[in-house]
């Protein structure tokens, strides 16, 4: 790639080496000298943008596990997609979903009846259990008779079922050595005399623990894209000039923003550690580190606007001042919530949409300051 002097505005060049030597005293000084009404408005929705974007990271985070509760005679009812059992039950447990997890620290006072496609029980159960599954791992005391209808049935080694087991599988159990068996057990094999059930992924346990606790970035769900398309709403209204700004800096210069914007994300956090080696620097690291929130906030707020000026640019539409921005929110919100959500890019996309937006805002102040 090659690096060009970049011209803001007649008269003013920069070059690239002398731009990232300046680009810390400028960011501090741009905050001083930023226009009255730009400021104002800003100052008018920064409150309520800091907090529904608090709210918005919370909705990524949980939304795709969201889980549907609600209680009928002795019984608690679950129902959801990935379903996580944290807490201990003093009810029956009836629970529906893709996959189901019973933690190892959680005591279900009651018996249990599941269904879904991967299912595990690490926590202690004081009751029978009844599981219809795909593939099906029980691995902690149960104080009861257990039934599973499943195409794979896995005891780990803490395994103890103080009753009978009754399982119908393609085959047989795979035991662990010290998994413990008081009553009878009965197996029957479904896929003898007849076509054998699919091959089912390995170690799925794994990969699927992997799946939701691997990863600490919030995925954006259609909840949190709403609650983001309307504070990028409210920035378009009330901070029309300065989000115009932001977007054609992103426009004319979208390498340039991109850089200064993943320098921005990876380089403060790496200055905050080291100013909280020492105990002076403490306080200057947790100024940093709430500034680099505020900013990264905002980021994902302006990578809305970014992403749907690109997108209507285009084709050329003007409906009219209010009709263009809600079109750009809209273009932009639904773009990055199906870029976000891409297998394997998806990440690569959400980092690259927020550096694009916080890099185009550098951008912009920098032009501010200097015509200034």
């Amino acid at each position: 790639m090659i690096i060009t002097p970049v011209r803001f505005l007649p008269g003013g060049r920069c070059v690239f080496w002398v731009q990232c030597a300046t680009l810390a005293p400028v960011i501090f000084k741009v905050a001083f000298k930023l226009e009255f009404d730009m400021l104002s408005r800003a100052l008018t929705i920064l409150p309520s943008l800091v907090v529904g974007l608090c709210l918005l990271a919370s909705a990524g985070a949980h939304a795709e596990d969201a889980t549907v509760a609600w209680e009928s005679g002795d019984a608690l009812y679950l129902a959801g997609a990935n379903i996580l059992v944290s807490e201990d039950i003093d009810d029956n447990l009836r629970a529906s979903g893709d996959s189901i997890v019973i933690a190892d620290d959680v005591t279900v006072d009651g018996n249990v009846w599941l269904a879904g496609r991967h299912i595990v029980v690490d926590g202690r159960v004081d009751g029978d259990i009844d599981i219809r599954g795909r593939s099906v791992l029980l691995n902690g005391p149960i104080d009861g008779n257990v039934s599973v209808w499943a195409v794979d049935l896995t005891l780990g080694p803490d395994a103890a079922i103080d009753g009978d087991l009754t399982y119908y599988t393609r085959g047989e159990a795979d035991m662990a050595r010290d998994a413990t068996i008081s009553g009878d057990t009965e197996a029957h094999f479904f896929s003898e005399g007849g076509e054998g059930a699919e091959e089912i992924e390995e170690d799925w346990r794994r990969g699927w623990e992997q799946e939701r606790g691997g990863s600490p970035v919030a995925v954006l769900t259609l909840p949190g894209v709403v609650v983001l398309a309307f504070f990028a709403g409210l920035v378009a209204l009330f901070a029309s000039g300065w989000s115009e700004k932001v977007s054609i800096a992103a426009t004319t210069s979208p390498a340039l923003a991109l850089l200064y914007g993943s320098l921005w994300m990876i380089g403060l956090p790496v200055i905050a550690i080291f100013a909280a080696v020492t105990v002076v620097g403490i306080p200057f690291a947790v100024l940093l580190m709430l500034l680099y929130g505020i900013v990264f906030l905002l980021g994902m707020v302006l990578a809305v606007l970014v992403i749907g000026r690109f997108a209507t640019g285009f084709f050329q539409l003007d409906l009219g001042p209010m009709l263009d921005r809600l079109l750009i929110v809209v273009a932009g919100a639904l773009i990055l919530w199906a870029g976000a959500a891409a297998p394997l890019l998806g990440g690569f996309f959400w980092f690259a949409s927020i550096a694009l937006g916080i890099g185009a805002m550098l951008i912009a102040g920098r032009v501010s300051y200097e015509a200034s």
